[in-house]
């Protein structure tokens, strides 16, 4: 009777921390998904004074262009924001992003990917011009005192010619088992 006892409250016990454990994962994943909508809903209303404050004051951007940004402090962070949808989208809201995947690294750190498609060319200053794209954005969002908050951005673009989206993951061509080759 006593073994049962023992054996009834562990698993009890186990079943209850696991439970707590999985409400815990469920709560974080929804504030970081939460957290990355807002950026999303702020980023095509070029509202650069509300996505800096999803940003930690020591928020880092690689660009398009493979430019890396860090700044230091939440009106830097605004002000780039700003310069970024004058200067660059010159008033045009940048493509809807929709989630890929949510990876917790750490309970404190998660790693999210997204992907945009912007549909129509982007001109620049010096009259370059950057033909429709895909995107994908990786997220690094970190837990603060205030809440989650985006720490990285790194954005990578998808040209037509190279374009991977319409594929499942395991049929990408390095997924697929290799043959052996003949042998000499």
């Amino acid at each position: 009777m006593f073994k049962n006892s023992i054996l009834l409250i562990f698993i009890t016990t186990l079943v209850a921390v696991s439970s707590v454990a999985a409400y815990g994962q469920s709560n974080d994943e929804r504030a970081v998904r939460e957290i990355i909508v807002k950026w999303d809903e702020a980023y095509r209303a070029l509202d650069a004074k509300t996505i800096a404050a999803l940003e930690t004051p020591d928020f880092e951007i690689v660009t398009r262009f493979g430019t890396w940004y860090p700044q230091t402090a939440r009106e830097e962070n605004e002000r780039m924001w700003a310069w970024l949808f004058t200067e660059i989208y010159k008033g045009k809201p940048g493509p809807k992003h929709s989630i890929d995947r949510i990876r917790f690294i750490t309970p404190d750190v998660a790693i999210v990917q997204t992907r945009g498609c912007r549909k129509e060319s982007v001109t620049l200053s010096d009259g370059t011009v950057i033909p429709p794209f895909g995107q994908t954005v990786t997220f690094t969002v970190v837990r603060r005192k205030e809440g989650w908050r985006i720490a990285a951005q790194n954005i990578h673009n998808q040209f037509k010619d190279i374009d991977l989206d319409g594929i499942a993951p395991e049929k990408l061509p390095w997924k697929q088992k290799q043959t052996a080759a003949p042998k000499r």
